[in-house]
């Protein structure tokens, strides 16, 4: 995540944002962060069949016949 710090004078930043009292007359480090959204939970709808498809390993495909039967 990229990140901007500058150190300045606190009244460079009044026509900004309001600043308590104690701040308006020192030197102030400011942090510029992006803002992280929310994203949206995945929620799946309809059928599930095949969603793992890509993680198959056909070589393997011989051996699931019977591999509920042999644990």
């Amino acid at each position: 995540m990229e990140m901007i710090k500058k150190i300045m004078h606190a009244q460079q930043l009044l026509p900004v944002m309001p600043l308590p009292a104690q701040m308006q007359n020192i030197r102030v480090e400011v942090i510029v962060l992006p803002v992280v959204e929310a994203q949206e939970p995945f929620h799946a709808t309809g059928n599930m069949k095949g969603c793992l498809k890509h993680y198959a390993d056909p070589s393997l495909k011989e051996q699931e016949k019977n591999a509920w039967a042999m644990s």
